[in-house]
Formats: C-alpha cells, sequence, structure tokens
C-alpha cells in the first residue's frame, strides 16, 4: 500500500514538472514575440490602437500662427489651407524668421471663416495691433497676381492683396514697411524639393490612371505634409536636460500631423502609412532643422537650442539635424480625412533605414 501511494506521488511530481516546464517555455516564446514586435513589425500590432493621431496642425500664413483642428482634408498639395500664403517683401521674396526682424511674424494669428467646408475669409490677428483685418478668400478681383519667391525653389506666381493689408501687417510686426500678403490662386503649382543633403530621392509614384506621378506642394519648404512623434520629442527633451537645458514644445518643429505610439525616432523607419480608414502616405524624406527652432515662440528670444542638442545625436552626413518625416499623399487617396485620435497603420517599412535606427536607437 505504501508503494503505490509512493509511486502516485512520484507519477504526480512528474506530471506538475513537466507541465511547468511547458507552460514556462510557452511563456518564454510568448514574451519573444513581444519583444520581436516591439517595432509594430505587423499590422495586428498598429491595430491594436497603440499608434494614434494627437494633434493636427496648419498654418494658413507660411511662418504666421498655427491652426488647430480636430479633422483636416488631404489634397495633393498638403492639407486644405495649409501654407496658402507667405509674407513677401517688396521684391516678392518670402520673409523667414529665420532673419531676425522677421520673428515677429509668429505672433500674427489667422483665422478662417468658413461657409458649408470651403473658408470664404481668413482673419489676421495680433497682440499689437487693436483692430482685426478680414481678407476676401474668394474674391481675385481684390488681388493681383505677382511673382514671388519661396523659400526653397524657382519663383512662382501668387496673389498680392492691398495696401491696406500691408498697412496691418506693418503694426503687427512693430513698424516693417512694405510687406505684402501673397496667396496662392489659380497660376500657382510647385514641386516637392528634394533636400540632396539628405540623399533620399523622390519615390517613383503613379497617379489614377497610372501615369507617373509628380507630387506638388504649397508654400512649405520642401514637402506638403511633416509628421512628429510625441516619444521622440521626449527624448530630446530628457537630453537636453540631461545638459541643464530647457525643454522644447512641439511648436518649434511646426507639423501638420503629431502621432503617438511610436518609440523614440522609429518614424524614420516609416515607408508607407495609412492613417484611420483611406488616408495613405509615402514617409518620404526626412526633415533636416534650421535655426527657426532656435526660437520661443512666447518671447521670440534665439538661443543655440535644441539644434546643439541634435547635433549630438541626431547628426547625417551632409549636416542634416533631423526632426520629423516629410510625407507625400498617395494620389488614390487624396481627398480624404484625417481626425484627431486615428489609427496609424504601417503598410510599409523602409529596411534600410529601419537597420539604421535600430543600430542607434533600437
Amino acid at each position: 500500500m505504501v508503494m503505490i501511494i509512493l509511486i502516485g506521488m512520484i507519477t504526480m511530481t512528474m506530471f506538475w514538472f513537466g507541465w511547468f516546464e511547458k507552460s514556462n517555455d510557452k511563456n518564454e516564446k510568448k514574451n519573444k514575440k513581444k519583444d520581436d514586435n516591439t517595432s509594430h513589425d505587423n499590422d495586428n500590432d498598429n491595430d491594436s490602437g497603440m499608434l494614434r493621431v494627437t494633434d493636427l496642425k496648419i498654418y494658413p500664413i507660411k511662418s504666421c500662427g498655427a491652426l488647430t483642428l480636430k479633422k483636416a482634408v488631404t489634397t495633393e498639395n498638403g492639407f486644405e489651407n495649409d501654407r496658402m500664403a507667405q509674407i513677401s517683401d517688396a521684391d516678392g521674396k518670402y520673409c523667414t524668421p529665420r532673419n531676425k526682424k522677421y520673428a515677429p511674424l509668429f505672433h500674427i494669428e489667422p483665422k478662417l471663416l468658413s461657409l458649408l467646408s470651403s473658408p470664404t475669409e481668413m482673419v489676421l490677428c495680433s497682440a499689437n495691433v487693436s483692430q482685426e483685418i478680414t481678407i476676401d478668400l474668394q474674391n481675385d478681383d481684390v488681388t493681383k497676381t505677382t511673382d514671388a519667391i519661396p523659400m526653397i525653389g524657382p519663383k512662382v506666381k501668387l496673389q498680392e492683396y492691398g495696401d491696406a493689408v500691408t498697412e496691418w501687417i506693418q503694426e503687427a510686426t512693430g513698424g516693417l514697411e512694405g510687406l505684402r500678403l501673397t496667396r496662392i490662386g489659380s497660376q500657382y503649382k510647385r514641386l516637392v524639393e528634394v533636400n540632396p543633403d539628405q540623399n533620399e530621392q523622390l519615390p517613383n509614384i503613379v497617379d489614377n490612371d497610372n501615369d507617373k506621378y509628380a507630387p506638388t506642394v504649397s508654400l512649405a519648404d520642401e514637402a506638403p505634409y511633416l509628421l512628429t512623434s510625441t516619444s521622440s520629442l521626449l527624448d530630446l527633451n530628457k537630453r537636453l536636460q540631461a545638459r541643464d537645458k530647457k525643454p522644447v514644445d512641439m511648436r518649434r518643429f511646426r507639423p501638420n500631423i503629431v502621432i503617438s505610439g511610436l518609440q523614440p525616432w522609429e518614424e524614420d523607419s516609416l515607408k508607407r502609412i495609412r492613417i484611420g480608414d483611406t488616408a495613405e502616405f509615402i514617409v518620404w524624406q526626412r526633415c533636416g532643422r534650421c535655426t527657426m527652432t532656435t526660437i520661443d515662440r512666447d518671447t521670440l528670444q534665439r538661443g543655440p537650442e535644441p539644434l546643439a542638442t541634435l547635433s549630438t545625436f541626431r547628426e547625417r552626413t551632409g549636416g542634416q539635424r533631423n526632426f520629423g518625416m516629410h510625407m507625400i499623399p498617395v494620389p488614390s487617396t487624396m481627398g480624404t480625412t484625417v481626425q484627431l485620435g486615428d489609427k496609424i497603420h504601417i503598410l510599409e517599412y523602409d529596411e534600410e533605414r529601419k537597420a539604421e535606427w535600430k543600430r542607434l536607437f533600437g
């Protein structure tokens, strides 16, 4: 009887030991799979709700104030009404806050007044001016066609508004004379700009008729859309604070789409994404940052950061210090809507950039 009990106890012990080993092995495989998928290597992981749009912005007048949106419609040039105008000097040249005297442009705040979905008027506000000024966006009779020079690239045809707007801008900027409001009109067309220092060629894209598509852009510097990541900003600010520098906010980088859920700098590795159910983008060229990022948007004071810190870990061959990714819309999905809270689906990675990201940050 004792022998039977002992045999039973030994058998049960072996059973439980074997089950534990199998269970432990199963958990190890599960954890390994979880680790392998940390960088969102499959679309099922993306559908988990981890990657989402957390902010949408447009800048109706280039280098002036932003508008925060709940949803935005995609066009070939960028989100509707993004960078549709610029402040030009008397020679038609774009006035950039890279030049210290034009920094007050950041404090001109545009508002769009709409009838149904199309804006009919743009209202300009400034703390320096007691009265707002209203711009008619539908009547080209109040403008004249003029040659203008964007930040990058050849001259373009823009619609120039009159002296009343110029006088208002002069007051808003503390006395800068001769600045003209110039806006995209029916004669405007401009192609995206390849940054030769990034060494990232323009992708081959076909339109809805299967013809080669030449991507266009608004008055933005290089591309119609700019994507940034909250985790990359968090990592940058940790590095700034480690160097006893003040953190910066996302306003320094002027993105259109801000997303959360990626690992720091993982946006480098993306090649093609879908936002929501329909809007697709080719994630094309890294965005090299300039001295505009060093201007405090509230005080307009300048300093070396964040460029100095970006130079320590984000500078590539060619001298580009990158933050964010330029994107081009897939032609067949243009006209669709991106909304705050939309899920991000990673459709394809750039394997070369992904390997570089894993080597540096993964």
